[in-house]
């Protein structure tokens, strides 16, 4: 996905059908040092107005299990994301270099705050463990209208912490592993980040986005 799709798609947020939005798990990996990446200037897209337009609304009113949604939500002002607990020193650089670029690439008005800070999106590392009791599945999720994991243990089975429940967006807590590779870290805060600020469905003909169902591209684009 190039710049234009990404411009618009991180500033939708839609519900989705089950009660969080999970990054697939794909198992513990032995991985060359993580790349880093310069700056770079996306080119233009090369689909046709029609099919960008499809894609917006399959994202933004389409569930990953088919169901279509009547309203979206996104966060109105400015956004805060503040980091709770022990965080990998890896972390704290990629999210600020991923906050930076939405900055100067989707024009977000987005800041890390302290901890202590009230914050429009958490982000707070976990166990690999601690995710997989409540998320076999996942490698790290998110879940709207929660703050932290004690809340979202609380409150799991509330109705107003689903996404198909969702008509404002208020909070967003991200939980990801601190106990797995830097790359595995960024790769779930890439797709995690982007989907509390857009889309929460993956499309697999999105061939170069992080809403993907394959889990192939994993840095936003």
């Amino acid at each position: 996905m190039i710049r234009g799709l990404v411009v618009a798609t991180t500033l939708f947020l839609t519900a989705c059908g089950t009660p969080q939005t999970a990054r697939l798990a794909t198992g513990a990996l032995t991985l060359p040092p993580m790349n880093t990446f310069t700056r770079a200037a996306p080119g233009r897209t090369p689909q046709s107005n029609a099919t960008l337009a499809r894609d917006f609304l399959n994202l933004t009113f389409t569930l990953e299990n088919g169901q279509t949604l009547p309203v979206f939500t996104r966060f109105e002002g400015p956004i805060a994301v503040r980091v709770l607990g022990r965080a990998p020193q890896s972390l704290t650089r990629d999210l600020d270099s991923l906050l930076d670029r939405l900055r100067r690439e989707a024009r977000i008005d987005i800041q890390r705050v302290t901890e202590n800070t009230d914050a429009q999106i958490t982000v707070q590392p976990v166990t690999r463990a601690q995710i997989q009791r409540v998320a076999p599945s996942a490698a790290c999720f998110v879940r709207p209208n929660v703050s932290n994991w004690q809340e979202y243990r609380a409150r799991r089975n509330d109705p107003e912490t689903f996404w198909n429940r969702l008509t404002e967006r208020r909070k967003m807590a991200i939980f990801l592993p601190l106990d797995v590779s830097p790359q595995e870290i960024r790769d779930c805060l890439h797709e995690e980040i982007a989907q509390s600020l857009g889309p929460v469905n993956d499309l697999y003909r999105l061939t170069q986005s992080v809403f993907n169902d394959d889990n192939f591209h994993t840095v936003l684009t």
